[in-house]
């Protein structure tokens, strides 16, 4: 009797057992993009769906639908992360015959569509109009209107034929058109333009555009969740696809944990030191606030004093931190720097420094007044809220932000040329194209740092009196390059030697022009030193050693090393008041352009008094060793000195943010802190710095 149908089947299919993997595979089947993002059977935390997601996993923008104006993002490995533009219709045809395309072009046009729709764009004409729905695989209708379809194709050969032989020909030409790497040769959408078309990234009915890097074009970007994009994420540049809820959200998890992700490990290294009730000053420990069973202590932060060649400190936490916002988890980090009971903390930043040393500089070098330059006046008497400030000025010459002008005031200050205005440009605003940059930076730097213009030699003297050469000079007696170029030309032809005609450069016709003189004067000196305390540069960058290089870095040197001086005047300045006067403080930490003193809290006026006669002092200082014997007074005192319990930018900042919602006051008891001004405190002190008055 023969064994049941179902047996043997059974049979049979006992038999492939050795056709299994030895290893149990994960998720076959399933993409391998997929299967990355799953955990495994044999882990113990095994949970079924993809549950791995990470914002460094590369299918995550694609998964998010993430955008760029509209853009949806895609990775290349030569070219990093970029953005597909539709509208190509020159890589539509594959290779093989066929002429379906493996990229879902029709689908990036109608996002862009959409969000041209929303942010009331006009469309541009190049993409085609969307399919009808009644060609969209939605039903079994489908179907039937192909069948009708196909009793309207052509029957005769000979025209199905000629309509082969027409396409072999027009495939022939756009063959020919094609460089010998087989992209177009010049490809590119005339509706956009950015960092490219790169078309050897070659999908088909779309250009590829790398993002922006903060770097220059010719970088790559990595990641577009990196904190160089939070900008972007902020003001809808990049974005998550529609409908993509938790997608935005996603995106807004992300800018919020961006700080403390970046400054963790460096908070949790800091060297901290405990103290012992018995080790604490008395002025705490019998304090009336004084905690018994809190504990107390400082941090020692790891400074590196004259960490840079400019004699600047470097620390990787305090001196970087960044200040409370609301959407970011950590960054009330500086509030949590509070006082012991019976102190507090005085300071205050030093309004404009940077500016002030390099406009008064100018001054010295032109008619050694005050205000005598146009820079130096905008510096003195400029005033935000009307607009006459510098960084408003420059803003409103270029029509850009303020805030943006203030980022290009310092850079060009640092001795930043054009192509660093230009990238600025273009990283602020990604829609201007290269030249439209180029043409804003040139006309920045025409109305601020002025043109080049040349003082002759002695040569180029003798040579404009001798050939009676007819020279346009200024009232400096400079010329143009162009007469420059003319007494060479006319000089060569009259004999084989070669002249040096040039004896200085200059700057003339700018803002800012008698400024950048005085600077390039130190830098180009044999031995550069700065103007106040006659602190050299390192010896690597004299001169005699590097001639004319590095002259970007030696301008920046006479700046930011006379600001270094600056501190050094206040914090010597500073212990002098406070052993004469007995004013019970010490130095807390120095950020750049601003100090911070632990202070006794009785003391606490007398040393914002202190202070502001300190900051009187290092000003005469400056002005007196150039030559100067005034002190404008809009300049001689602070704006304000901060009298605070904690450590933040702003006394009336409460510092709430996601990881303290609270605020400082209502979780730590702190209240807003005193900023008073020269008045004010001559008015508690009675302008005596004198104990008891």
């Amino acid at each position: 009797m023969a064994p049941p149908a179902g047996r043997v089947v059974l049979e049979r299919l006992k038999e492939t057992v050795s056709l299994l993997p030895k290893r149990r595979q994960h998720l076959p089947g399933h993409p391998g993009w997929y299967r990355k993002l799953c955990v495994k059977l044999s882990d113990p935390d095994w949970s079924p769906g993809p549950g791995l997601i990470s914002l460094q996993m590369r299918v995550t923008p694609k998964l998010m639908g993430l955008t760029w104006d509209g853009f949806p993002l895609h990775y290349s490995d030569r070219h990093g992360w970029g953005y597909l533009v539709p509208g190509r219709r020159d890589n539509l045809e594959q290779p093989g015959g066929s002429n379906e395309p493996i990229c879902p072009y029709r689908v990036i046009e109608s996002v862009y569509r959409e969000h041209c729709e929303r942010r009331g764009k006009e469309q541009p004409e190049c993409l085609e109009i969307p399919l009808s729905e009644d060609f969209m695989l939605t039903d079994g209708g489908l179907w039937q209107m192909v069948e009708e379809l196909s009793c309207l194709e052509p029957l005769d050969n000979g025209i199905e034929e000629e309509t082969g032989a027409r396409r072999s020909k027009q495939k022939k030409t756009e063959e020919d058109s094609l460089d010998p790497e087989g992209s177009p040769s010049e490809s590119q959408p005339t509706y956009h333009h950015g960092n490219g078309p790169y078309n050897d990234v070659n999908i088909p009915g779309c250009w590829f555009f790398k993002l922006p890097h903060k770097d220059g074009n010719a970088n790559n970007v990595g990641s577009p969740f990196a904190k160089d994009f939070l900008s972007k994420m902020e003001d809808g540049t990049l974005q998550a696809g529609p409908g993509g809820t938790n997608a935005t959200r996603a995106l807004e998890i992300n800018k919020m944990i961006s700080f403390w992700r970046n400054a963790q490990k460096r908070i949790s290294s800091q060297q901290v030191v405990w103290l012992k009730k018995g080790e604490l000053p008395r002025t705490v420990s019998r304090n009336p606030d004084f905690d018994e069973e809190g504990q107390y202590g400082a941090i020692l932060p790891q400074v590196i004093t004259a960490g840079t060649v400019t004699r600047r400190a470097v620390e990787p936490t305090w001196l970087t931190a960044s200040n409370a916002r609301r959407d970011r988890v950590g960054s009330e980090l500086k509030a949590m720097i509070q006082v012991p009971p019976g102190y507090h903390l005085v300071g205050a930043d030093v309004d404009s420094q940077e500016l002030w040393i390099a406009a008064i500089l100018g001054e010295a070098n032109f008619a050694r007044m005050h205000g005598c330059t146009a820079f130096g006046w905008m510096t003195l008497q400029g005033k935000k809220s009307q607009g006459t400030d510098l960084h408003s000025r420059t803003a409103a010459a270029v029509e850009i932000s303020r805030e943006h002008a203030k980022v290009f005031n310092y850079g060009r200050i640092y001795g930043a040329g054009r192509p660093f205005a230009e990238r600025l440009l273009m990283q602020f605003n990604h829609r201007l194209s290269q030249p439209q940059a180029a043409e804003k930076a040139r006309q920045m730097y025409a109305v601020t740092k002025g043109v080049r213009r040349y003082r002759l030699s002695e040569e180029g003297e003798w040579l404009v009196k001798e050939l009676q050469i007819p020279v346009e000079r200024e009232e400096d007696g400079s010329v143009s390059l162009l007469d420059v170029r003319k007494i060479q030309r006319l000089a060569s032809s009259s004999g084989h030697r070669k002249w040096e005609v040039v004896g200085k450069r200059v700057w003339a016709g700018g803002t800012e022009s008698e400024m950048f003189n005085k600077l390039e004067n130190i830098a180009h000196s044999d031995t550069p030193r700065t103007p106040v305390l006659g602190c050299r540069i390192s010896r690597a960058l004299e001169p005699s050693v590097v001639k004319d290089k590095f002259i970007t870095s030696r301008v920046n040197w006479v700046v930011q090393s006379s600001a270094v001086d600056y501190l050094h005047l206040m914090l010597v300045c500073m212990r002098w008041l406070f052993e004469e006067f007995d004013i019970d403080g010490r130095f807390c930490i120095s950020i750049h352009d601003e100090v911070r003193y632990l202070v006794r809290s009785e003391d606490r006026y007398r040393a914002a008094l202190a202070l502001q006669i300190t900051n009187l002092l290092t000003r005469s200082m400056f002005a007196s060793k150039l030559g100067m014997q005034d002190l404008p007074q809009s300049v001689a005192f602070f704006s304000a000195v901060d009298i605070d319990q904690c450590l933040r930018k702003e006394v009336n900042m409460d510092c709430a943010t996601p990881s303290n919602p609270t605020g400082m006051e209502r979780r730590y008891g702190i209240p807003q802190g005193e900023a008073l001004d020269i008045y004010q405190i001559i008015e508690i002190t009675k302008g005596s710095l004198a104990k008891g008055k």
